[in-house]
């Protein structure tokens, strides 16, 4: 009796009605399934009927209609000309709300819904770890606020001799340089900033480690970032497919393995010391990181992660902006000549000179150029949130849970109805108190703004200043490229394709 059994069930498995049964069985479950995903996603589907934009395709979302990053920005300008300050748009299968409309940008900057990094982040996460750049709430807020002392006004003050003394460095390498027909300035601002960081914030001079360890850093650290720029448009996609289909992961790993022991190094000498070195260089970022870590409120992995996130946004960010300063004023001597005016009227005398704090404050016009510069190349051209809540906008508009929202800063501070028809221009002027004052607010953000602003923006500014001052007061730089020729590539930090090549001149007085 049991053979018997066994063989009707064989044989039934093998039937066609037993076959048809399993494939209308799988087909009704997808469908199923399909449908209830559907449903778990209904709100944002709603979006469709509500946002201008275009539908994106199934899985890819809008992927096919921007084939390369140097044409993102672009093709965000055209959509929000299309769409307005405002519309949806789709990476892979995700809906992403675009904001380039500075209300709307306020309305989602200054939520407690929207204080969650987007998912584009992902693989900023994964180069760095868990930083302040990319941790999510209630972490957030424990580590801002744990570090905010790092980033103090007294503390800043601190950093001005360090700044004077390693821009003094700078131009002792531009006078190596000068005259010279054509220079990348790229690899010597790195140098220059990733020195100052190092100092600033881990408490040391890279000079003491050896040219080796500079060469390694200044290739790892833009290596990585291309990389996670490139997984950011893949980012709905698990680490392991972005992975596999960016390829050559073994120098990524490498590239993120040199910088990870670099600093961690670092941190095993600074701790070794850190009773004496609190009364050598008080509270700096490095020194209050392992006193919360000796306190239990940090692990040794908050401190790796965080300091690899401090030391690459004080040296990347700013290098990018001294880089786009100068060649805007090579492009523009006009300008150049204007800031060299205010500042040799401070400091007359050329050559080396210390800058003091109460003197910085002076500089207006120089910070004019800063603020122009970072308006019409933002360092930082795309931002990403993702929403903990329901989001009810100040037009009316409810951004579900979950939602993806990206702010388009580079195109949002060009915008010709609020900064003019030459918005798209390099002009100073357009930060004269009587024309900045009656802008919106949420206008020009280079640091972001709101709740989750950029905690060293302060830091970048005072740097920055003493910088421009400094080098404009003892050379002239000048360029071929043409304004108009730039063109730029979405990047972490913003990119340009074709880098313009800058002759120096020493002033002679």
């Amino acid at each position: 009796v049991k053979s018997t059994h066994w063989n009707i069930s064989a044989k039934f498995c093998r039937s066609k009605t037993f076959k048809m049964f399993i494939l209308n069985f799988v087909f009704f479950s997808f469908i199923i399934s399909f449908c209830m995903i559907l449903w778990s996603r209904r709100k944002y589907y709603k979006l469709i009927f509500e946002l201008p934009g275009r539908i994106g395709y199934p899985l890819l979302g809008n992927a096919l209609q921007i084939k390369q990053r140097d044409e993102i920005l672009n093709s965000m300008k055209e959509k929000e000309a299309e769409y307005g300050g405002l519309f949806l748009s789709w990476i892979g299968p995700f809906p992403i709300a675009v904001v380039s409309e500075p209300q709307i940008a306020k309305d989602i900057l200054t939520s407690q819904n929207c204080v969650n990094k987007s998912f584009v982040y992902k693989g900023v996460e994964d180069a760095t770890g868990p930083g302040l750049f990319t941790i999510d709430e209630p972490e957030w807020s424990y580590h801002r606020k744990l570090l905010n002392p790092a980033f103090g006004h007294k503390i800043l003050l601190n950093f001005i001799p360090i700044f004077n003394k390693e821009v003094d460095h700078l131009m002792e390498a531009f006078k190596t340089i000068t005259d010279v027909d054509g220079v990348d300035l790229v690899p010597i601002l790195q140098k220059f900033t990733l020195k100052i960081a190092t100092q600033t914030t881990m408490g040391q001079n890279l000079r003491h480690h050896g040219s080796a360890v500079d060469e390694s850093l200044l290739q790892s650290f833009p290596y990585v970032q291309e990389t996670i720029t490139e997984m950011g448009t893949l980012s709905w996609l698990s680490m392991k497919a972005m992975i596999w289909i960016l390829g050559d992961y073994e120098q990524y790993k490498r590239s993120k393995t040199v910088i990870r022991k670099f600093i961690g190094n670092l941190i095993t000498e600074r701790t070794k010391s850190l009773p004496d070195q609190l009364k050598l260089d008080g509270n700096i970022f490095i020194n209050r990181a392992i006193e919360l870590l000796q306190q239990g409120r940090f692990s040794r992995k908050n401190v790796e992660d965080e300091s690899i996130v401090i030391v690459f946004g004080a040296f990347e960010t700013t290098a990018t902006t001294l880089k786009h300063i100068l060649i805007l004023l090579a492009m523009h001597p006009q300008w150049q000549e204007r800031a060299f005016e205010e500042v040799s009227s401070l400091w007359p005398e050329s050559g080396s000179f210390e800058m003091n704090y109460s003197d910085i404050q002076k500089l207006s016009y120089v910070s004019m150029v800063i603020d122009e510069t970072m308006r019409v190349i933002a360092t930082v051209p795309v931002v990403g949130r993702q929403l903990l809540s329901d989001t009810k906008l100040s037009n009316g508009v409810v951004l579900p849970k979950g939602m993806q929202v990206l702010i388009d800063i580079f195109n949002m501070q060009r915008r010709e109805d609020i900064w003019g028809p030459e918005a798209h221009l390099f002009n100073p002027e357009n930060f004269l108190p009587s024309n900045i004052d009656s802008k919106h607010p949420y206008a020009y953000i280079p640091f972001t703004k709101g709740i989750r602003n950029c905690i060293g923006s302060k830091y970048a500014l005072l740097s920055l200043k003493i910088a421009v001052s400094k080098l404009v007061r003892n050379f002239i730089f000048t360029t071929d490229f043409q304004y108009n020729n730039l063109h730029f590539v979405e990047n972490i930090t913003i990119k340009l394709k074709q880098a313009p090549l800058i002759r120096i001149h020493k002033r002679q007085m």
